[in-house]
């Protein structure tokens, strides 16, 4: 089934109107006045439908109420399709109009061309409308007055206008009267006088329109005369129908740029470049409230939408919409360009925004796990009632990092306990994270937990391979000579071990110990692992440049991390080209 949009012109409604005016202001003698003078009455005109309601109308309510007569009523006594006068019902008629030039700040035209329109008028229907005059009399004298005004008039028809408006073509039309119906009386019996009815018949040639379409004509701004950007000396046909099929450019009307921030949507003046010395009081996008300063680029004042898309057309409210291009990260780690859509509507108080409304369908695919919820760590600790894989997006970084750890030797005396022996003070407490790689035997090396701190610049942990430690059944020392920076930060000078090396060092790093010793940055995602019961940095905002998205599970709003900071996937400023208006 088709879905039709509702309209109504309230085009039958016009024709009773102005039929039952055609039949108004006709007036009958009852005498002479005080003065020798005809007196003249107007007999009254309604339209009335042949129902128990109007009837209930002429009485006034009352069963008791004498109809006040003389009066006319005029009513629809048939419509049908008029088949003799259909034509090609898939003509469309196109006229072109241009305005005058209209002013949103004074509500008020010009003298000045305006904009220009196309109509596009879709064939009418034609059908015959037959209506009905009864004039209400209680004597032939009053009849006749009336009658005889009426019928001089339709000879045989009178034209008559629905409408003003020159580019309706279906306005015109006229009444001719085709029967009469002289009496409703027959020869009287009994006492009772009844009212006497006079019934006229009239046909309307009538055309019903459906809605015309309006099409608001453009201002060509820029033509792009290159098609196809190839070496002349040699001309590939395979880049013209191939992947690349000609060079492209795509414009912003106006040059303008656009901020989105929740549903509100500003449009931003071009860019230009603030010079101190011209005292450039230019408005600065919210994301650049600090680039007041020489030779910074920056947008201009904000303007009215309607203003600037008075030369365009106007925003159909749920139905015009605005693209956003935005960037995802495919398998291969690469950046690729789509489209964030969402339709618009007009701010009802502030006529610098616009509302607006994403798609569902056009925001992108996580490519991080979603997170349960966005916390500042500072404030708000774990509950102790997490679940493996409970995820949360860190507002505050959390923990510090200490200083580098000088290793000299790692030992360990026939046990699983290795004991390291540092060159510096160290400054570790038990509980602390330290990573070592590098050293040889393997089971040296890891992400170990601090067990003990025997002095300022020594420390033990549990090896991670207790079966390699333990199956020595003398004192061992590690071989540090392979350990590189994968272990930590080469300290240069190195007096210590091998110059070419530099001198070997763990890294190490305090967490507070509601979080277990845990130390992630600010925008990091953390996870917790319900197996060691410890959380970790699943998603390390420091190592990540490229665009990601994830979901917030607690609104099911999706965030998209831009390489330096979180934000709604769709929020932020777009350049003129990053960005398509659809009216």
């Amino acid at each position: 089934m088709a879905n039709i949009s509702h309209f109504y012109d309230g085009q039958l409604r016009r024709f009773i109107i102005q039929f039952t005016r055609m039949m108004s202001n006709f007036q009958y003698e009852t005498g002479k006045d005080a003065d020798g003078n005809k007196a003249l009455i107007k007999v009254p005109v309604r339209y009335g439908d042949i129902n128990r309601q109007v009837a209930n109308i002429l009485r006034q309510g009352s069963e008791n109420a004498l109809v006040s007569v003389p009066q006319m009523a005029t009513y629809i006594q048939a419509l049908t399709y008029d088949r003799p006068r259909m034509q090609e019902p898939t003509h469309i008629d196109k006229i072109h109009v241009r305005e005058r030039s209209y002013d949103p700040e004074t509500n008020t035209y010009s003298n000045n061309q305006g904009n220009q329109h196309t109509i596009e008028r879709i064939m009418p229907v034609p059908f015959q409308l037959e209506m009905k005059c009864d004039l209400f009399t209680n004597n032939t004298d009053q009849k006749l007055q009336i009658l005889e005004q009426v019928l001089v008039l339709f000879n045989p028809a009178l034209e008559l206008q629905t409408t003003d408006n020159w580019v309706d073509w279906t306005s015109l039309s006229y009444a001719e009267i085709t029967d009469l119906s002289f009496t409703s009386r027959t020869i009287p019996s009994g006492t009772d006088d009844e009212i006497d009815v006079a019934s006229m018949t009239f046909t309307l040639p009538i055309w019903l329109t459906p809605p015309a379409k309006i099409k608001k004509l453009g201002v060509i701004e820029k033509i792009v005369a290159s098609l196809y950007d190839e070496d002349a000396s040699k001309i590939d046909v395979t880049g013209i129908i191939g992947e690349d099929l000609l060079s492209r450019q795509e414009i912003t009307f106006g040059n303008y740029g656009l901020y989105v921030e929740g549903n509100r949507c500003r449009l931003l003046q071009s860019r230009d470049t603030l010079n101190e010395k011209t005292g450039d009081a230019a408005h600065v996008s919210p994301t650049r409230e600090d680039a007041k300063t020489d030779a910074q680029l920056v947008y201009g004042r904000e303007i009215p939408w309607a203003k600037v898309l008075a030369a365009y057309g106007r925003i159909t409210n749920g139905l015009s919409k605005i693209k956003l291009e935005t960037a995802v990260t495919t398998a291969n780690n690469e950046d690729t360009i789509t489209y964030i859509t969402g339709t618009i509507a007009e701010h009802p108080t502030e006529q610098h925004q616009l509302l607006f409304t994403v798609d569902e369908d056009t925001i992108p695919t996580n490519s991080v796990p979603s997170f349960s919820k966005i916390i500042d760590p500072t404030v708000t600790g774990p509950t102790g009632s997490e679940v493996n894989g409970q995820r949360y997006l860190i507002t505050q970084p959390i923990g510090t990092a200490l200083h580098d750890v000088n290793i000299t030797s790692i030992t360990h005396d026939g046990t699983t306990t290795a004991t390291v022996t540092c060159s510096l003070p160290h400054g570790l407490a038990v509980g602390d994270t330290v990573r070592i790689t590098g050293a040889a035997p393997s089971y040296y090396n890891g992400t170990i937990g601090v067990k003990a701190v025997p002095s300022t610049t020594t420390f033990t942990y549990n090896t991670v391979s207790a079966t390699n430690a333990a199956a020595s059944s003398t004192s061992q020392t590690a071989d540090l000579t392979n350990f590189t920076a994968a272990g930590g930060v080469l300290v240069t000078p190195s007096p210590l071990t091998s110059p070419a090396l530099g001198e070997p060092v763990g890294v190490t790093n305090r967490g507070p110990s509601a979080w277990g010793n845990l130390v992630a940055s600010e925008s990091d995602i953390i996870q917790y692992n319900s197996t060691t019961g410890k959380w970790n940095v699943d998603f390390d905002s420091s190592n990540v440049t490229n665009v990601q998205y994830a979901t917030n599970e607690a609104t099911s709003v999706q965030f998209k991390w831009t390489g330096t900071q979180w934000q709604k996937s769709w929020e932020g400023e777009y350049q003129p080209g990053d960005w398509v208006l659809d009216l």
